[in-house]
């Protein structure tokens, strides 16, 4: 099934937000609770060539964040032109650690294109929302292979969710 099929069925996430009526695309238990919009943004203000740097954003502590879109801005360092390089073409790696889980989000670091997009197209998570616990730590770790030092900015765009419900609790 490719993205027109979903759109067309109602399923998949919209441009600039997801379609929170779409039961299967949230994560289980979170469909009838309170959800507001928000984002996490982790910046790296120089990183050089073959170096790697870990970024973290703090998930507050009053919800659950459900990141549902990435999306990443990349300037050059030096001279701070927009004219930026796009996620699919920056010769970068990136590994995304859940510190409340425990969890990496892939076994070991893949192309930041391959989960990043930009604000006209997002990587969305394809399935399934990804949830993350209150009071945990959302990590980035982002090796660059560009020449020149880069400003890389990764936000991770979802909603909150208010009230917890008791079967997330062990997740």
């Amino acid at each position: 099934m490719n993205q027109s099929d979903l759109n067309a069925q109602g399923m998949a996430p919209q441009p600039g937000g997801v379609l929170l009526g779409n039961v299967a695309y949230i994560p289980p238990g979170l469909e009838t609770y309170f959800k507001d919009p928000f984002s996490y943004t982790i910046t790296f203000p120089n990183i050089a060539q073959n170096q790697t740097l870990t970024g973290t954003a703090n998930i507050q502590n009053d919800s659950y964040f459900v990141c549902t879109q990435q999306t990443m801005d990349i300037w050059d360092a030096a001279t701070g032109f927009t004219t930026q390089i796009q996620p699919v073409n920056f010769a970068a790696t990136c590994l995304i650690l859940d510190s409340s889980s425990g969890k990496q989000q892939m076994d070991q670091p893949v192309p930041v294109g391959g989960l990043f997009g930009t604000a006209g197209s997002p990587w969305t998570w394809l399935y399934r929302a990804r949830i993350f616990m209150p009071g945990g730590q959302l990590q980035l770790q982002l090796t660059s292979r560009v020449a020149a030092a880069q400003i890389v900015r990764a936000t991770f765009t979802g909603f909150k969710v208010y009230k917890v419900p008791d079967q997330l609790v062990s997740l």
